[in-house]
């Protein structure tokens, strides 16, 4: 009997021994996982449906799971091939029309196993078009795709036809996420319409039939189970979970086909078994998972944070700052009274002292910018300069343009349409330190110069919505620029000023439409490079947005993981991070 009382006490002592190094993460299974990437990211994404998708950390985690056809280089920022056997020449059709001819490689498939094919290439050309689709950045390039013909006797074969003049046209042949086309049209809604009918009907063009069918695939496809549960693709990773406000866990396919093409195909090598991501928005909590070995990286560190952590931290952690291709600015809602000035806007711009904001916030690792084309460009208008710092240029401005403090309040008003218009305007604020420190330096400074400005802040998410749907006047933005040329279509053209539409301080005139048309169509490079010094000129001249600088990444990570820095942002490759 004492015998059993023991082993049953040696028993429940095991047992217990077990339950608490498995609530550790210390038992066999979590060594099974293998190696183990644990990244920190700032905000939760909006969805992982890339098409649909708003936010940058889903651009970050989408590509792992749907990868395009080729991606740019780490190394030397020039597409190369992920899942074609080479980058196809462009071929000219006639006077409108130039086609590319890929080869999907054969062993090329989806989770499920089922072949990746021009069918896929086509769904999701088309799903970006779908009229009912809310997805202004997408649709406007692929109305350039002309159409996609698949080889009858090869599926894997595909040719796609795009816009001659189109700029980027090498870029949207394959750039572009891929969709499997039986897992998010099962019931093959898009396969009654053609590219060229998507691209050019309205409304009008289709039957009533048509038209609702169109828009019963859009509600499904762009509902909660595509957007967060339901993701699936030919990438490496496929989401294992999301654990909302926590963090988003990728885990690597067992028969990941891409290890047979690693030897050719480097950018196809996936190292880490799993990629967690860790959704931590409090940076000082962040640190601190950081120096104990919770999170691996961290990006986006804030710079004294980072000064801090390479004096006291160097044995631990190892630290990069690749250049990035993003810029800092304020989004100015020109529709709105006051905002409509151009006086008023450079007024704005002249009462920030940037060059002191980014010693204070930045310790310097920023560079001061005139407009969106990147300091490395060839067409960038070396002859423009940072607008400086000056408090009674600013306020000659309003005074020209007849704003007066007529009531003795402190804010300068006058009569428009025979309305008292006040310059009285509220800012939104990301929910970050950089966001909410030029928000006070905005604020403090326009009192000096008789305009109030309120501030409130909220999740960048939801200040996207409110940017996006016209209800702001001021914002914090941080906007990517590209690898290659830049193509203000989206952001500046007249087409794009409407609710939803992506020229969201909706400043736009016939003028820069021409030179949006001339940047887009030029046929020699000299051409296009005088376009793009002009449309700097105009904006940095109207100044319909505040540029403000462009900064270097900051990031830390552990010694026990290997990190190369890159420009593609988020200056790291995660599938290319090794294990020491």
């Amino acid at each position: 009997m004492q015998i059993m009382r023991t082993s049953r006490f040696i028993f429940l002592s095991l047992l217990s021994v077990y339950i608490f190094l498995n609530g550790m993460g210390c038992t066999g299974n979590q060594k099974d996982k293998g190696f183990v990437l644990k990244i920190r990211v700032a905000e939760e994404p909006d969805c992982l449906n890339p098409i649909v998708s708003q936010s940058s950390v889903a651009t970050q985690i989408e590509g792992f799971i749907m990868p395009p056809l080729f991606e740019f280089n780490p190394d030397h920022l020039e597409l190369s091939p992920l899942m074609v056997q080479r980058m196809s020449p462009a071929t000219i059709l006639n006077d409108t029309t130039v086609q590319y001819e890929y080869q999907i490689l054969d062993h090329a498939v989806f989770s499920d196993g089922h072949p990746v094919s021009g069918i896929d290439i086509a769904f999701t050309v088309k799903a970006a078009l779908n009229p009912h689709v809310k997805n202004g950045t997408w649709r406007g390039s692929f109305k350039n795709i002309q159409n996609v013909e698949i080889d009858p006797k090869n599926s894997k074969t595909f040719k796609i036809s795009i816009a001659k003049n189109y700029m980027l046209s090498q870029e949207l042949s394959g750039n572009f996420n891929i969709y499997p086309a039986h897992d998010y049209d099962p019931n093959h809604i898009m396969d009654r319409y053609n590219i060229p009918e998507l691209v050019h009907n309205d409304s009008t063009g289709y039957s009533t039939e048509k038209w609702n069918a169109l828009k019963s695939f859009a509600e499904t496809f762009q509902s909660a189970a595509f957007c967060r549960e339901r993701i699936t693709g030919a990438g490496a990773y496929e989401l294992k979970s999301w654990q909302n406000g926590t963090k988003i866990i990728l885990e690597k396919k067992k028969n990941w086909w891409g290890n047979e093409y690693i030897n050719d195909y480097p950018m196809l090598t996936a190292y880490p078994d799993q990629i967690e991501f860790w959704i931590m928005p409090d940076e000082a909590a962040s640190v601190i998972s950081l120096k104990d070995g919770t999170i691996d990286l961290m990006a986006k560190v804030n710079a004294k944070q980072f000064d801090e952590l390479k004096k006291t931290n160097a044995d631990q952690l190892d630290f990069i700052t690749p250049t990035t291709m993003q810029y800092y600015y304020l989004e100015l809602n020109t529709r709105n009274p006051g905002l409509n000035e151009k006086n008023v806007r450079k007024a704005l711009a002249s009462i920030i002292d940037v060059d002191l904001f980014i010693q204070s916030n930045f310790n310097g690792l920023a560079q001061r910018i005139i407009g969106p084309v990147h300091q490395t460009k060839t067409y960038y208008n070396t002859k423009l300069k940072p607008i400086a710092y000056d408090l009674e240029y600013a306020t000659n401005l309003l005074a020209e343009a007849g704003w007066k403090d007529t009531d003795k309040d402190g804010i300068l008003d006058k009569n428009v349409a025979g309305k008292k218009i006040k310059l009285q305007f509220k800012m939104l604020v990301a929910g970050k330190e950089i966001g909410k420190n030029l928000g006070i330096v905005l604020q403090e400074n326009a009192k000096k110069i008789g305009i109030q400005i309120d501030l409130e802040s909220k999740e960048s998410a939801l200040l996207l919505d409110a940017v996006k749907n016209q209800q702001f006047d001021i914002a914090t933005m941080l906007s990517s620029q590209p690898n290659t040329l830049w193509d203000p279509f989206q952001s500046w053209h007249s087409s794009n000023t409407n609710v939803g539409g992506s020229n969201r301080c909706g400043f736009a005139t016939v003028q820069t439409d021409s030179l949006i048309t001339q940047i887009r169509n030029a046929h020699t490079s000299k051409e296009r490079e005088d376009a793009y010094l002009w449309f700097q000129e105009i904006l940095y001249d109207e100044q319909p947005q505040i540029f403000l600088f462009s900064t270097m990444e900051r990031i830390a990570f552990n010694k026990r993981i290997s990190c190369k820095p890159t420009s593609l942002k988020p200056g790291y490759v995660a599938t290319l991070i090794t294990k020491r």
